[in-house]
């Protein structure tokens, strides 16, 4: 990848920020954006704020309206498809670190097709849209086998296993609604980590004040847009590669998704372990690492790489876009957003259509 032209300070690159980003409430109208892709990646902040809103009530996160206990839980299926499948991989990480319990990431389709333990000591987490007949053959699967349910969905109002989040994306790739599903994913995975006896009320009110900051944080990264535009000009989409770890992984297959549709090219994510597998002699390559423990892991993996990364990381590269980071749980949020911005950028520059109806 070849270096860019910016200015440096203490080994960071210094762009003057624009101070007219105003994010408007999200309506069914665009307001003054030019289509629903920008107005959903620029509105984060408020969406976000709304769902937290919802869910969290003094440093309390609260989904007791679930009625589930979950120390009758042994396993727990987590399922989505399609550009959901990186937020369920990542929810499936978080969930066995917090909760200490095995979970399982499943395609939707998979799951229908498969043979599933489904019991009353299962629970299985859906993330979809209830007008989506894959979402609902899981739903009724895992009911007809007595698991325990949580339908995380664009809306739904009438029964008590669903989590709503009042959104329905009007873009032409998912990007709003990712964040708001990874984020609600993350509070059930502290919520009952918390029940299990797994996650300590103190970390409950740290994150709770790191997904309280989430806002300024995404608006830190929609400031910068320009040198995330600059850079992305540099990348060669005949031998790209998205990459990253654990979590970060789940970000890079959620970043192929985005630059397929932006390139209208197939852009694929391998995980860093993987990379000296390969049989390809040089790869263009993005790269995620949202703690110092996976930034190791990808800078000995990959030796050309673009880093998204946060700004506690110290790099010696020059090629890279960094964010303002909160907790590791959480620090995902924000390379997703980069990744937005990215795909945005490339699909305007390729006449790539930003909205549907």
């Amino acid at each position: 990848m070849k270096k860019h032209q910016s200015i440096k300070s203490k080994g960071r690159f210094f762009i003057k920020k624009r101070k007219d980003i105003k994010p408007i409430v999200p309506a069914n109208e665009k307001g003054n954006f030019p289509n629903y892709m920008r107005k959903e990646i620029f509105t984060q902040p408020q969406l976000i704020d709304a769902l937290l809103e919802k869910y969290i009530r003094a440093d309390k996160i609260d989904f007791d309206f679930l009625k589930i206990k979950i120390d009758k839980i042994k396993r727990i299926y987590i399922v989505g498809s399609s550009e959901d499948y990186g937020c369920v991989l990542a929810g499936a990480y978080n969930f066995e670190v917090l909760v200490d319990i095995p979970a399982i990431p499943v395609l939707m389709s998979e799951f229908i097709y498969s043979n599933p333990i489904l019991d009353k000591s299962t629970l299985v987490i859906v993330i979809g849209n209830k007008t989506n007949e894959q979402c609902n053959a899981v739903i009724n699967r895992a009911n007809a086998g007595g698991a325990r349910m949580i339908a995380i969905l664009d809306f739904d109002t009438e029964n008590g296993y669903a989590i709503s989040l009042d959104f329905n994306e009007k873009g032409t790739v998912t990007t709003a609604g990712y964040s708001l599903k990874y984020i609600t994913l993350s509070l059930l995975a502290l919520y009952f980590g918390e029940k299990n006896q797994v996650v300590t009320e103190l970390y409950i009110k740290i994150a709770t004040k790191m997904l309280r900051s989430l806002g300024n944080k995404i608006k830190y990264v929609l400031e910068s847009e320009y040198l995330i535009k600059h850079i992305v000009q540099k990348a060669d989409k005949n031998r790209l590669l998205l990459t990253g770890t654990n979590v970060d992984f789940a970000s890079a297959i959620y970043g192929a998704y985005l630059l397929s549709f932006a390139y209208s090219k197939d852009i694929y994510a391998v995980p860093a372990s993987e990379l000296k597998n390969l049989k390809r002699k040089s790869s263009n390559i993005i790269g995620y690492a949202s703690n110092e423990s996976f930034y190791d892991i990808l800078v000995k993996s990959a030796n050309d790489c673009l880093q998204i990364i946060p700004k506690n990381i110290k790099t010696n590269t020059v090629d890279f876009i960094d964010y303002d980071d909160t907790i590791p749980l959480l620090n995902p949020v924000l390379g997703a957003v980069v990744t937005q911005l990215m795909a945005y950028n490339i699909a305007i520059d390729n006449g790539i259509i930003t909205d549907k109806q």
